[in-house]
């Protein structure tokens, strides 16, 4: 077993039944502000004709990805990754500027309006750290969302695998998700997710756009702290005086 884990989840949409009971249990953990939410599950729709008739439901949430863009996006440092690999907010150090809403691939955050920072699935990191499963996999009656340690052979993600054709959903951009789906799938299947592909708006935002209100808000921090410094020297002269 690996000393450094990396959690991540796999999906099989063959067993998800659609109870939404993972979506419950994610507002409750996390009190998620009605009308959004930090996991979802997408819908095929019925498929065929009476009495041949068939549906598929997928999982879907943050991807948590290695190469994540969102974390490229954020000036200030509030979206962070950690040790396990976990992509995280921290919500004293957001700003609430949405530019990693719009950065993820996958629209897997949204901006909370209620306390002025971006939202998304954390991986129930409070639970992880004391040993239990995330909400959303300790709910799920079929088994359809799994959670585990890549890095540990003997976990419950990588036994999924075993001998089991996946995929993570990937563009132009490899994000380098730890989120697994299995197969098979079918080939025409509209129910499944998709990583967005980046409009050229969004590619000259990460690259150029971004960096410079990165810049932009450090100076801004830094002069804050020049003149709060003037302003403690100043008062300190008066006060010898």
């Amino acid at each position: 077993m690996a000393d450094v884990k990396r959690y991540g989840y796999v999906i099989d949409s063959a067993r998800c039944i659609d109870c939404r009971a993972c979506l419950v249990a994610c507002r409750a953990e996390w009190q998620v502000p009605e009308g959004q939410t930090r996991i979802w599950v997408n819908s095929s729709g019925l498929k065929g004709t009476f009495p041949n008739l068939s549906q598929q439901f997928v999982p879907f949430q943050c991807q948590h990805c290695r190469d994540a863009p969102c974390l490229d996006a954020c000036p200030t440092g509030a979206t962070y990754r950690r040790e396990d690999g976990l992509v995280m907010i921290d919500e004293e150090a957001c700003i609430g500027c949405g530019l990693c809403v719009k950065a993820c691939p996958y629209d897997a955050r949204f901006y909370n309006e209620e306390k002025g920072v971006a939202e998304k699935c954390n991986g129930c990191y409070t639970r992880i750290d004391r040993g239990e499963l995330p909400a959303c996999v300790a709910t799920c009656v079929g088994g359809a969302r799994l959670f585990g340690d890549f890095n540990d052979p003997d976990s419950v993600v990588n036994k999924a695998l075993k001998g089991r054709a996946a995929h993570r959903l990937i563009n132009e951009i490899d994000t380098q998700p730890n989120v697994y789906y299995l197969e098979p799938i079918e080939e025409d299947n509209q129910s499944w997710p998709e990583a967005k592909e980046m409009t050229p708006a969004e590619t000259f935002w990460r690259k150029l756009a971004t960096p410079g209100t990165k810049l932009a808000i450090g100076a801004m921090v830094l002069g804050q702290a020049s003149a709060f410094a003037k302003q403690l020297v100043s008062g300190e002269n008066e006060f010898e005086e």
